[in-house]
């Protein structure tokens, strides 16, 4: 039988998450990994895309690798 993850999160946050389009319960899960918000967050837009084959080489990089600074 698979284990039930207790993350903290309630009904109301999960909710508000999808209503802001982020899936709280993946980026607690990423979290409680050691991944920075801000990485998670990023692996979350990027993975679907990456996925279907529709991710640009400068988008699975990141643009600070293409002479982008580490603020844009």
């Amino acid at each position: 039988m698979v284990e039930i993850e207790n993350l903290g999160v309630t009904v109301e946050e999960y909710l508000d998450g999808l209503t802001a389009g982020i899936d709280v319960l993946e980026l607690k899960r990423l979290e409680a990994r050691g991944i920075p918000t801000n990485l998670a967050l990023e692996v979350m837009a990027i993975a679907p895309k990456v996925i279907d084959g529709t991710a640009t080489p400068e988008e699975v990089v990141g643009a600070s690798c293409f002479g982008g600074s580490p603020s844009d």
